[in-house]
């Protein structure tokens, strides 16, 4: 049970990743790269999404690295909590500045492998 809540954990972490890789490229970064304004703000806010990017990678890691060795797992309870946090700073930006849910999406996925997380390691 343990292993398959922190494979759906690690799926969630990796879709994420993807999406972000994918979707963001296209509609985030690609129109920030194109506008008009000065480039340290420009290329400062293209490397923290890259900076998120690595970070989703190495929740997606963290999350599978128990199935490899069993003593991992305190790489899977670090991804939990700082996905736990992840999740509640992106809700409250959203809420914060008014967007709804559709516009800023992320804390569900953030949430939702963390709960998987907690659950694997007996919390919930």
């Amino acid at each position: 049970m343990k292993e398959t809540l922190l494979i759906i954990a690690g799926a969630i972490s990796a879709m994420g990743l993807f999406l972000h890789l994918v979707r963001g490229r296209r509609l985030i970064v690609a129109p920030m790269l194109e506008a008009d304004f000065h480039p340290v703000p420009k290329h400062t806010m293209e490397f923290s999404w890259h900076w998120g990017a690595v970070t989703m990678g190495i929740l997606t890691f963290c999350y599978l690295s128990p199935i490899l060795r069993e003593d991992f797992l305190p790489l899977a309870m670090l991804a939990t909590v700082y996905g736990y946090w992840l999740g509640a700073i992106s809700f409250l930006t959203m809420r914060r500045q008014k967007f709804r849910v559709i516009q800023m999406p992320q804390w569900v996925a953030f949430w939702a492998a963390s709960a998987c997380g907690l659950v694997s390691w007996g919390v919930l």
